[in-house]
């Protein structure tokens, strides 16, 4: 006879066995269903679905110790299979009858499934998305009790409880075009992530930020940067690949001399930084580029070079950091080979140079996600074949896998949720008096509307993942930054990137939050250095709009753009400086005052184009800078300052 806990440690395996089938079997469905029609759309979007809320139960059943999340997990995987079979079963008959007369039966399951996913998305992502889910409800079906401007118009509660949920095959609510983005890509690219790191991925990223680490005074930082960044573009998950690489580098750089503080928020910076590294950027971008209509390879061209600015801001932090600490650290752990850091490096570049070279080429992104894995797949089985330091753990692998499909599942319930919100705002009309609400308070001014913009981006992206964010903003923001004049591709991008800084900003900047827990940190310390280390994330977005050679998006003469960049970089160099206040040396307090000063006359030229601020500001730059160089031997920099 089995004991209590024999019986819990079975019970246990079951559910993880059926998480692993299932999770399996829907990597192999989605990659299978771009290159054959497998079904129809909308049974491919109720199927996307069904298995997403499957594999998200199965696995916090198979996680959790405490009793009532599990029988309520139990409770929600049985309601999500009853909507998904009666969905299949009847898909047919309500895209051909029962659109516009629904029948009691469908009320009910669209009941059920908008009950589901505001209970899940709570589950994982706590409360934040879910009341914005309930407050666009709730104004939707009460809002024809409010006076005007903020009625909305009284139409039967069925209609609106179809349209918000199972009206199939109308682009509308739950299986509607935002899920849609998930079915079709977005899973795929988050998969791609998974699957790298199985097949070694990871192994090369981390080699090779530990190899330009030893080459680095920085040591360790400079993993974390390289390291972490490149990792980061693959998760698109900060507080996940902080998990993942800041449980060695935070422990090596705090033994190397950095505080809890600076350690935590250079992995937090690097991590959060790899989401607008391209090509991959993290997968948000993807959804960026079904949901504005705006040709991914764009997108890619334009992040470039925000993201060389955004890494040469956290470089210059970690530069100056080791100067002013007085730190003399290498990267810690086993040799590094050269030759095994170059026989890692296929299973690293060549799929992400097929993904490159399919983007350019111009074809569609579920053909590309596909190649893409199927690239890694060979190349990791054919190094594994060849090389015995290389073999596959299969165990291991098969975890990695599951995991990437556990996190494309949660964006594919976020999506779903965010269906039922898109259309809440659009059906209720909120969706167009939002822009003008925006456009009323702003009087016009692009700026004002600009910094409202960006308030609301980081609001919204506090706590719930970037691409959620994204989305939200999108509806609401982008449209008067349209309708102002800036263009499309700036005006997603303003406030994609705000959507990413959340990560990183007080009250609740989850990348810090999971960065000072490993390294027994102060949290607002770390915020604060986070801000140092990476405060181009705020300024980058107005870039956009004000000097858009940083998205190649060229105006006026080369040799003018060319003068912007340079002071751009002018710009970050200083007021890293002025931050840190360090510079060969420690700055005097008038010193620091007239490098804070140069930055700000940096920016004044590169906003309003003027020449003398331009001049004025690289004389002061030039003198602070030269004066430190020169008297570099003669003084000591404090490392407590």
């Amino acid at each position: 006879m089995l004991n209590q806990e024999d019986w819990r440690e079975l019970t246990i395996n079951i559910w993880r066995g059926a998480l692993y089938v299932v999770a399996i079997a829907m990597a192999v469905y989605q990659l299978l269903y771009t290159q054959i029609l497998l079904q129809d759309p909308t049974g491919h979007l109720i199927t996307h679905l069904g298995l997403a809320l499957t594999v998200i139960f199965l696995s916090t059943m198979q996680k959790t110790a405490d009793r009532k999340t599990w029988h309520l997990s139990l409770l929600l995987l049985i309601l999500s299979l009853i909507v998904t079979c009666y969905l299949m079963v009847e898909k047919e008959e309500i895209l051909a009858y029962r659109t516009a007369i629904p029948a009691p039966s469908d009320l009910a399951i669209g009941v059920l499934i908008i009950i589901v996913l505001l209970v899940a998305v709570w589950m994982l992502f706590g409360k934040t998305l879910t009341i914005v889910a309930l407050a666009a409800i709730t104004y939707l079906f009460l809002g024809r009790f409010l006076p005007e401007p903020f009625t909305v118009a009284p139409i039967s509660f069925e209609r609106l409880l179809m349209w918000l949920s199972v009206e199939l095959g109308t682009g509308k609510g739950v299986y509607g075009d935002i899920l849609d983005l998930s079915a079709t890509y977005l899973f795929l690219f988050i998969i791609f992530g998974g699957v790298l790191d199985a097949f070694g991925g990871t192994r090369f990223i981390m080699s090779f930020g530990r190899w330009i680490g030893s080459k680095s005074g920085a040591g360790p930082a400079m993993t974390a940067l390289v390291g972490s960044s490149l990792l980061g573009t693959v998760t698109g998950s900060t507080a996940a690949n902080i998990t993942i690489t800041g449980s060695f580098t935070i422990p090596m750089m705090k033994r190397s001399g950095y505080t809890s503080e600076q350690a935590a928020a250079i992995e937090t910076v690097s991590s959060n930084g790899g989401q607008i590294i391209p090509p991959i950027m993290g997968a948000t971008a993807f959804l960026m580029a079904g949901f504005a209509n705006i040709p991914y390879i764009e997108i890619v061209k334009a992040a470039i070079i925000p993201a060389l600015l955004y890494v040469y801001s956290v470089f210059l932090y970690i530069h100056l950091t080791v100067q002013k600490m007085k730190i003399r650290c290498s990267v810690e752990a086993e040799p590094l080979s050269g030759k095994k850091l170059l026989l890692d490096a296929p299973i690293f570049f060549i799929p992400l140079g097929v993904l490159v070279f399919l983007l350019v080429k111009g074809y569609t992104l579920p053909f590309i996600g596909f190649w893409s894995i199927v690239s890694i797949v060979v190349v990791g089985l054919i190094t594994a074949a060849i090389r015995r330091d290389a073999r596959l753990d299969l165990k291991k692998s098969m975890v990695r896998i599951v995991e990437s499909v556990r996190l494309a599942s949660e964006m594919a319930v976020i999506c779903g949720l965010l269906g039922i919100i898109v259309c809440a705002l659009v059906t209720s009309g909120l969706g167009i008096k939002l822009p003008l609400a925006i456009e009323e308070l702003s009087h016009g001014y692009l700026i004002v509307a600009l910094v409202i913009a960006m308030i609301s981006s980081i609001l919204l992206g506090m706590g719930v993942p970037t691409a959620a964010a994204y989305i939200l903003v999108a509806i609401g923001a982008v449209p008067v930054l349209l309708k102002m004049g800036v263009p499309a591709l700036a005006a997603h991008l303003f406030c994609f990137f705000f959507a990413i800084s959340s990560h990183i900003t007080p009250p609740v900047a989850v990348g810090a939050l999971v960065a000072s827990k490993i390294a027994g940190a102060d949290y607002w310390r770390t915020s604060k250095e986070c801000i140092k280390a990476a405060f181009v994330t705020f300024l980058l977005p107005y870039l956009f709009i004000y000097a858009p050679i940083v998205i190649l998006a060229f105006q006026g003469s080369l040799i003018s753009s060319l003068i912007q960049l340079v002071s751009i970089f002018l710009a970050i160099a200083a007021l890293e400086i002025g931050l840190l206040n360090y510079c060969f040396s420690r700055l005097s307090l008038l010193e620091r005052i007239g490098i804070l000063i140069a930055g700000i006359l940096f920016l004044t030229h590169i906003f309003l184009r003027n020449e003398i601020s331009l001049i004025i500001g690289l004389v002061l730059f030039v003198a602070i800078v030269l004066k430190h160089f020169l008297g570099r031997g003669r003084q000591a920099g404090n490392p407590l300052s």
